[in-house]
């Protein structure tokens, strides 16, 4: 008998005053597309939070059909929230760097990574800390993931926000450190420091890590004028881009994206009922189109990328 059912054993003969409810959701969803290539991907995840007499609330989530183990369980209450498991492999960093100094830790194929770790959040007098150990390999004890010691630090000063980070090493290194791994993001011996600032519509961020030798900082102005949205941004590249959203009507949406260098994406939205159609000019000059059907826990969708030319058909059920 496996370990998990000699534990599933052990746990359900023990008397307990409660239960928590457990909650059962995923999804299935397969793409056909023109060139004959069919893709169906499954998701199943099992969560259940209860709280204990004591005020604290314990939480537990299960994906099932990952590849290895990736649960884990939480623990929140006036001391902040504890996790253990599966956790964002560069959280504790991230947390801190509000000036947008260093990029998420990704991966090619799946984006944000994830390790088996430790991760606690607690805020005090004003001062917000986040604080993760990242193990040395996976759950089963197969992945070399790159064990690091993280820290995030933030302050509010009166709508001024001042961020720390550090991190001991790599956020995450992966067996497969080439093609398909780990990209940018925390690396070893790493610390960030930043400052973020709101006034009205404007809004400023600066950082700062110990890798780069420029200081980034973004200046963003957002405004809405009746049927009119507009949000433009400055950066230390002296980089541009102005984000335009005008609603014709409650059902048609056009909106633009004009970049240094006069890129410019267009895009229609036009919906009625359950039905959702897009069109839209891409930077590289192509086209790309979708209908998509909502139908409650199923969603039907055609769509058209002008790029490489490809129809698919996707059908996607979720519960």
């Amino acid at each position: 008998m496996n370990k998990t059912l000699i534990a599933l054993a052990i746990a359900a003969a023990l008397p307990v005053a409660a239960q928590a409810d457990m909650t059962l959701s995923g999804s299935v969803t397969t793409e056909y597309t023109n060139s004959g290539v069919i893709d169906t991907d499954a998701a199943l995840s099992l969560s259940a939070s209860e709280v204990l007499a004591n005020g604290m609330t314990a939480t537990a989530t299960f994906d099932v059909l990952a590849g290895e183990d990736q649960g884990s369980a939480s623990l929140a209450g006036d001391f902040g929230t504890l996790t253990a498991g599966k956790i964002d492999s560069d959280g504790a960093f991230q947390a801190a760097d509000v000036g947008g100094a260093v990029g998420n830790t990704e991966d090619d194929d799946e984006g944000d990574t994830t390790v088996s770790g430790v991760h606690l959040t607690t805020t005090q007098a004003g001062l917000s800390l986040a604080a993760q150990v990242n193990a040395s390999t996976g759950a089963d004890a197969s992945t070399s993931e790159g064990r690091s010691t993280q820290l995030g630090a933030t302050y509010d000063f009166n709508g001024i926000t001042v961020g720390y980070s550090y991190a001991s090493a790599d956020a995450n290194t992966g067996t497969d450190a080439g093609i398909g791994g780990p990209i940018g993001g925390v690396t070893e011996n790493m610390t960030a420091f930043g400052v973020a600032y709101t006034m009205g519509d404007i809004s400023l961020t600066a950082g700062k890590d110990s890798v780069d030798t420029d200081t980034d900082y973004n200046l963003t102005y957002s405004t809405s004028m009746d049927a009119l949205t507009v949000k433009a941004q400055y950066n230390n590249d002296s980089e541009i881009q102005i984000d335009l959203t005008y609603a014709l009507s409650d059902s048609l949406t056009l909106s633009s994206e004009i970049d240094t260098g006069k890129t410019t994406t267009m895009v229609a939205a036009y919906t009625s009922g359950d039905m959702t159609a897009t069109v839209s000019k891409t930077d590289d000059g192509t086209t790309d189109a979708s209908v998509a059907l909502d139908f409650g826990n199923a969603d039907l969708t055609l769509a058209r990328n002008g790029g490489d030319k490809d129809t698919s058909v996707t059908y996607k059920v979720a519960f």
